[in-house]
């Protein structure tokens, strides 16, 4: 039972740590830091995309566990 719950709450997790370094990124864009803005910015949109991923995965997986029990 608990084992179900750990995909979303780990793609909630990455979902927030990407806006952390998204807020990281443009707080460094401020003080001009091109290149440390920018690697802030990549690391945000790969971990957005990575929960994201997890979390549709996870959706999928659940969708069809249901419909088998259905049938």
């Amino acid at each position: 039972m608990l084992r179900d719950y750990i995909s979303p709450a780990l793609a909630t997790v990455l979902i927030a740590f990407s806006l952390y370094f998204f807020y990281v990124g443009i707080a460094l864009m401020m003080a001009k830091d091109v290149a440390s803005s920018l690697l802030a910015v990549l690391i945000g949109f790969v971990t957005l995309g990575g929960g994201i991923t997890l979390l549709r995965s996870w959706t999928l997986a659940r969708a069809y566990t249901i419909k088998e029990k259905r049938e």
